[in-house]
């Protein structure tokens, strides 16, 4: 795919030569006017690729010249930099960088040529109006597939259709492919308190694939057909105002229902209330769409219209569809034991997807043999999905340029596996994917990449996290997850590896034909060797394969086993573009490997935590490496602070038993999340934390036995707003110091508080939106007035002694739930007064028991 390649090919550049204070190769005038050249003709055909589509031929003619680009130039800087020769050899692999910069320049121009030449044979369209498509009208009385778990979905959509405000309202349905949006549309239009409701109902339904630019003009053609009063339209082109008039003068003084079906976003909103009469009588639009677009709060549309997302089906809900099918239940009759056998499989395989679901009953209800005919359904879903494929293309071919390569990278996970968010948006970074702007994060960044996936049912999230109310765990469904590995496989950028099914002494021969290597079980066989290919990027998901890799242009090595590193220790020496490296655990041939890497932006050492012995030191050089953003390593790792300022550290996870003095903290300016394992017999003071200006999240745990002093007030940083502390000693005064911290969001106290009594004065935590108290001895628990205010969040966790919630928790009107974890019975007791006191006001609290 050309926006892959050129996605990498210009990140590559960025990192390695636009990056001020670079140093590692220098370019002379000649060569720096090549690069320049260079990276403006790329981001001329990025655009091009994006904007015109051109021709297939001219696309894959890009994607090969950006693949082959990225790769000499690389081998190129990666032989200067490794040689070890004289300055003579070091020079002529500096030359030949620099003509391989100016041949891939004037490679650019050439391509750069053919896209105009492409776009000056497109024909535009110049006439009065858009040419009105296939369109179906009034499908009231088409037969509609049966709906099954959706009696709650279908009570909230009438109840706003025909109550509520008596302005004009638009209510959009949302959800991914196959979920079931226009059966659910379909089932509140036919019912007869809707019908009944409305003077006028209109159904117009798009074909699943519109070729249109203009979402205005496609409304305008979509509106044309309800001014048809049931007569066919034929194709033809009509003025957009002429269109507009009509409907207005149609459907004047009457109140109408019109639902447009499968609309690619609810952009028509912008378009809709200008051309629809609205004479308060409470008319009402209704469209289905899989992408939802976000408005600005100040928007006036915002008022006017409401979502409704769709959700998966549950496993018994699917069961309950797959057998509803009239064959099928008299084979479940007649042969009961083999629909017990398949259950949990179909269940595990559509994943509560309804087309799915429809699917898949009907293949098996037209056999004889349901056992052999369910092995062959299920592997052709798993490799080919069930979902329609030109649909899904052009939904693809929608995305923007920055979104497609984000969208392809999902592949690398396991299909149906939870992704957690800050290890995706971290490889994104990592991969060169996020455009930088002046004004924003990059994670803060490539969150709303996420978040735009999100909107268009592209990607599902898994699990929120509570303290944050950001997304915390998301996943691909299955049925986009076949899509995505395809689109990328066919393109030689990707390969999923599955060591269990393939011969051994094939692994390398497919290791080497991608950019992309997921080591993952999976049951398709489905692989594709283009080209060979240099691998960037290897993710072990499965357990170690004796598979060899080319390691001189490795970018990213995820949840890597130390035996393949171990493997051919030679080899380590060719990591010199690593970015991102995790291993399981340490070994002595790494030293080398993060000292001397100069693109090192991540280190995750995982290890086990050893219950006997000394934790393993492990050497001070990988402060040496001087992109270093991410550090983690586990509780059986510690390390001594580093002696030079480390300007661009962001994360930091350490054993620290003797550190947090004086002069250490001060070495990390720009540090925004600190966590703290402490394991140390002798009394220890966390001072100096007031270096830590940017610091936002602090995480402190203390081994059993230890003593920790925390700081005074003046020494917290200032933007602290996650702070979790566990098996911390903290006194009454302690708890005061951190309930004044001006930004604290969410409070975490874990065995961190042994005292029976707990006062909270007035006017503390007053930014305070999570609090969790796990294991603390508290007997009895007041608070003072305007504390807690803005908690929306309480989470108590083997609290077995407090028997009562404060009181004043009733009057905060923010709080939407308390969670209850191996509590007393009058605790629990206490949060549902509270409860029933905050129904009478008209406020909803969740209770949560576990």
């Amino acid at each position: 795919m050309a926006c892959v390649a050129l996605t990498s090919l210009m990140a590559t550049i960025k990192l390695q030569f636009l990056q001020p204070n670079n140093g590692r190769v220098s370019l002379d005038d000649e060569a720096s006017i090549s690069l320049k050249s260079l990276f403006e003709k790329l981001s001329s055909l990025q655009a091009f690729v994006q904007e015109k589509s051109g021709t297939r031929e001219l696309e894959m003619k890009i994607r090969d010249f950006a693949l082959e680009a990225e790769d000499r130039i690389e081998i190129q800087l990666s032989n200067f930099l490794l040689a070890k020769g004289t300055q003579d050899q070091q020079k002529a692999y500096q030359q030949q960088l620099h003509q391989t910069l100016g041949e891939a320049a004037e490679n650019a121009a050439k391509l750069l040529e053919k896209s105009k030449e492409t776009d000056d044979k497109e024909v535009v369209n110049i006439s009065g109006g858009p040419v009105i498509p296939w369109l179906k009208h009034d499908s009231a009385s088409e037969p509609s597939n049966v709906m099954v778990g959706r009696g709650r979905d279908r009570v909230l959509i009438m109840d706003k259709l025909i109550r509520g405000s008596e302005e004009l309202k638009v209510l959009s349905i949302v959800g991914m492919p196959g979920i079931g949006k226009t059966t659910l549309a379909r089932s509140v239009y036919k019912n007869k308190l809707v019908t009944s409701h409305f003077d006028v109902q209109k159904w117009v339904s798009m074909p699943d694939v519109g070729g249109y630019d203009n979402v205005r003009e496609m409304l305008h053609t979509l509106l044309w057909a309800v001014v048809s009063e049931g007569e066919e339209i034929k194709e033809g082109r009509i003025p957009v105002d002429l269109a507009a008039e009509k409907v207005f003068k149609c459907l004047r003084g009457k109140r109408y229902l019109i639902v447009f079906d499968n609309l690619p976003n609810n952009e028509a909103w912008d378009y809709i209330p200008y051309n629809l009469p609205d004479y308060t009588n409470g008319s009402r639009i209704v469209i289905t769409t899989t992408h939802f677009l976000r408005r600005d709060s100040w928007d006036y549309s915002n008022r006017n219209i409401m979502q409704h997302n769709m959700n998966l089906l549950n496993p018994e809900e699917s069961w309950t569809l797959f057998c509803n099918n009239p064959v099928l239940k008299l084979k479940e009759h007649q042969t009961p034991s083999i629909f017990q056998k398949i259950r949990s499989q179909v269940v595990e395989l559509c994943e509560g997807l309804p087309h799915s679901i429809v699917v898949v009953a009907k293949r098996l209800s037209k056999c004889d043999n349901i056992r052999q005919e369910w092995k062959k359904v299920q592997k052709e879903i798993e490799l080919l999905g069930v979902l329609d494929r030109r649909a899904l293309t052009h939904t693809y071919n929608q995305l923007p340029q920055h979104l497609k390569v984000c969208f392809l990278y999902f592949g690398v996970f396991p299909k149906r596996s939870a992704i957690k968010v800050k290890l995706l948006i971290r490889l994104w970074i990592t991969e060169g994917f996020i455009n930088p702007l002046w004004y924003k994060e990059l994670e803060s960044q490539a969150y709303e990449y996420l978040q735009e996936f999100v909107d268009r049912s592209l990607i599902l999230i898994d699990s929120w996290s509570s303290s944050s109310g950001k997304i915390k765990d998301c996943r691909m469904h299955s049925a986009l997850h076949s899509f995505c590995v395809r689109e990328a496989q066919k393109e030689g950028i990707f390969c999923a590896l599955n060591t269990q099914q393939l011969p051994r002494g094939s692994f390398s021969m497919f290791a080497n034909s991608c950019r992309w290597l997921s080591l993952y079980t999976h049951k398709f066989d489905y692989y594709v060797l283009l080209r060979t290919n240099n691998p960037r990027s290897i993710f072990f998901f499965q357990e170690d394969a004796k598979i060899y890799v080319s390691f001189k242009l490795l970018r990213v090595l995820a949840f890597v086993p130390s035996s393949f590193l171990q493997r051919v220790p030679a080899r380590l020496h060719d990591l010199v573009f690593l970015r991102y490296l995790s291993v399981t655990e340490w070994f002595e041939g790494l030293d080398y490997v993060v000292s001397t890497n100069r693109n090192l932006q991540t280190l995750v050492v995982s290890g086990k935590e050893s219950q006997f012995g000394a934790p393993t030191r492990l050497p001070c050089t990988i402060w040496e490496s001087p992109q270093l953003q991410h550090l983690e390593l586990g509780k059986s790792y510690v390390i001594d602070p580093p002696s030079m300022d480390k300007d661009k550290m962001r994360t930091l996870s350490w054993l620290c038993p003797t550190h947090c003095r004086t002069g250490v903290y001060c070495r990390f300016p720009n540090i925004e999340k600190l966590e703290v394992f402490v394991c140390c017999s002798n009394p220890i003071i966390l001072d100096n934390l007031e270096y830590l200006e940017h610091l936002k999240r602090l995480s402190i745990s203390v081994s059993f036995g230890c003593v920790v002093t925390l700081p005074k007030p003046s020494m917290f940083p200032s933007q602290l707003n996650k702070l979790r502390l566990n098996g911390t000693n903290l006194s009454e005064g302690d708890l005061e110091v951190i309930g004044m911290l001006p930004q604290l969001e969410v409070l975490k106290l874990e065995n961190a508080f042994h005292g029976e009594v707990w006062d909270v004065e007035e006017g503390l935590f007053v930014r305070l939106k999570f609090l969790l108290l796990d294991g603390i001895k508290l007997e009895q628990w007041r608070v003072g007035e305007y504390s807690f205010q803005y908690l929306k969040h309480l989470v108590l966790r083997f609290c077995y002694r407090l028997k009562n919630i404060p009181k004043v928790m009733v009057d905060i009107f923010t709080l939407e739930s308390i969670e209850l974890q191996s509590c007393c019975h009058s605790l629990i007791s206490s949060a549902k007064r509270i409860q029933e006191h905050r129904w009478d006001f008209g406020l909803a609290l969740e209770i949560k028991i576990k």
